[in-house]
């Protein structure tokens, strides 16, 4: 700027300076143009890279939401599955605890051989009941383990 200012006014430089400045100024331009050049491709680089990491990082977002869905729809169906057969044992639990029920109430209820006109005590196998309880409750143990290790 000052070389541009004293040739408007008139000045005049030494031979050394103008050599320097005319050695110089091409030099310094040409490093402009090569820092420029620099510049751009480094800005166009960062944007076709940050671009091509979106895609990407779009891509693996919607790989994982796809896993996480069908994984939440082989969940939804494995519970499903469970559900049934706890339902299933609980009703054929609840069938053979009220056919073991009616089966007491009706032999309580059986009046026992008349001798000498007086009623006998009603005949009541206390053992087969304790052991068809006992029965009852470990199936349905085992039902409850085998719906807990399906879960």
């Amino acid at each position: 700027m000052p070389f541009l200012i004293s040739l408007a006014l008139g000045w005049k430089w030494p031979g050394w300076a103008a050599r320097l400045f005319g050695w110089a100024m091409p030099f310094l331009v040409a490093l402009a143009l090569i820092g420029a050049a620099i510049a751009f491709i480094y800005h166009r680089g960062a944007t076709a890279g940050g671009a091509r990491v979106e895609q990407k990082t779009e891509a693996a977002h919607a790989k994982a939401v796809a896993e996480t869905r069908d994984d939440d729809r082989k969940t939804a169906a494995i519970a499903a599955a469970i559900d049934h057969r706890v339902a299933v044992a609980d009703d054929q639990t609840t069938l053979l605890v009220r056919s073991k029920i009616t089966e007491i109430h009706d032999d309580l209820s059986k009046p026992g051989d008349v001798a000498g006109g007086n009623a006998a005590a009603p005949v009541f196998d206390a053992g087969g009941v304790r052991t068809s309880l006992n029965a009852l409750i470990d199936h349905a143990n085992r039902a409850a383990d085998a719906a807990d290790a399906e879960r």
